[in-house]
């Protein structure tokens, strides 16, 4: 009902079209009013639902952010790094530097180096050997545990392989198992 309709209606001078038979106009406003406020209750709990999904978006994209602003970090951490390998490397094979005896060469190229790479490499070793002692996790919890064989061979070999496996992780990532 609009509001022209409704003050037609209150001032006597129209009927709506859904009022039903033997309703009062008091009781038809009060169905009507019921209506409204199950309506605005539906689309309040509607709206909350949506500010929840707008709350959750907002903490996945600054989530996102801060992981693409990592990347770019490490990007740019490479790219300098790859940069002045190149620079080295045109050094070192210049045309003009043809005689520089091999020995020099090899030594520059040894000298450099490269620790955005290398932080790379020993955590794509430590997550490979993580993996490992996963496997294992998995043998282990396979394992029928009982109070009679958890100290048997298989267990504690398999507890101390973990244990190791996580111990060299640890190391790579520190850069101590070179």
């Amino acid at each position: 009902m609009k509001l022209y309709e409704m003050e037609g209606f209150l001032l006597g001078k129209c009927i709506p079209g859904d009022l039903k038979v033997n309703e009062t106009n008091a009781e038809y406003l009060v169905r009507k009013f019921s209506e409204a406020e199950e309506r605005c209750a539906e689309l309040s709990a509607r709206l909350s639902m949506i500010n929840g999904i707008i709350e959750a978006a907002e903490q996945g994209n600054k989530l996102a952010q801060e992981a693409t602003e990592t990347l770019v970090q490490e990007s740019n951490a490479l790219a300098a790094e790859n940069a002045g390998l190149k620079s080295a490397l045109n050094d070192i094979l210049q045309p003009d530097a043809a005689v520089l005896e091999r020995n020099h060469r090899v030594r520059a190229l040894d000298a450099m180096e490269t620790p955005v790479t290398d932080d790379f490499l020993a955590e794509v070793r430590a997550q490979g050997v993580e993996m490992f002692a996963d496997k294992y996790r998995a043998q282990l919890t396979a394992l029928p545990t009982t109070p009679e064989n958890i100290f048997d061979a298989a267990h504690v070999s398999l507890r101390y392989q973990i244990f190791d496996a996580d111990e060299f992780a640890a190391q790579l990532r520190k850069g101590v198992a070179q």
